[in-house]
């Protein structure tokens, strides 16, 4: 099974006051977090011989884009920032192998989310049979590639929660620990 995982990088940080992804947050940059999550995890999917995962990174920041490629992971400009989220998931969409089943959209503002839960998102939408995964009250959302369409035609800055109202009878939902969780949207949070 081929699965995408798309690492949204691109906000603004405008209720953090500068652009927060690129704070310290425990000796490593806040988006340094996420990533390493997201890359263990889809190191473990690999190992399982069920999964060909790719891991996309999109960001309107040279030294996220710099640092994923350093990594191996692709990196796709963003240009497009300002529309909001939606564009990230565009730009991780189109960039995902053709042959794509899963598309996996984790934002990069959620440090503590970790590996485990990502690859328990991931067996778990597939054992469900279903067509949508997503963690309750909050990120990540996984969708099969039936909705690819509707992912690339999305708007504004809602992201895929758009897709999850219109199509309720075809979401599986996890729980993660209230911890794991947690974004950061001010500067208070990062304490």
């Amino acid at each position: 099974m081929r699965l995408a995982m798309i690492y949204m990088a691109s906000g603004f940080g405008r209720r953090f006051g500068s652009n927060k992804l690129l704070v310290p947050l425990q000796g490593r940059l806040l988006y340094q977090h996420g990533l390493q999550h997201l890359r263990e995890a889809a190191g473990r999917l690999e190992i399982s011989g069920r999964f060909q995962t790719s891991v996309i990174v999109t960001s309107q920041y040279e030294e996220i884009l710099g640092h994923a490629r350093s990594l191996g992971v692709e990196a796709v400009q963003n240009p497009n920032s300002a529309e909001g989220i939606t564009a990230s998931i565009r730009l991780g969409t189109i960039n995902a192998p053709a042959d794509t089943e899963f598309y996996l959209y984790f934002v990069a503002d959620q440090p503590y989310l970790s590996a485990e839960s990502i690859v328990r998102l991931v067996e778990g939408l597939i054992e469900s049979g279903l067509g949508i995964g997503s963690v309750k009250k909050g990120s990540p959302c996984i969708f099969r590639a039936k909705y690819r369409e509707e992912l690339l035609t999305l708007a504004g800055d809602r992201g895929g929660r758009q897709i999850i109202r219109r199509h309720p009878e075809d979401i599986w939902e996890m729980e993660v620990p209230e911890e794991e969780l947690r974004d950061i949207d001010l500067p208070e949070d990062m304490l």
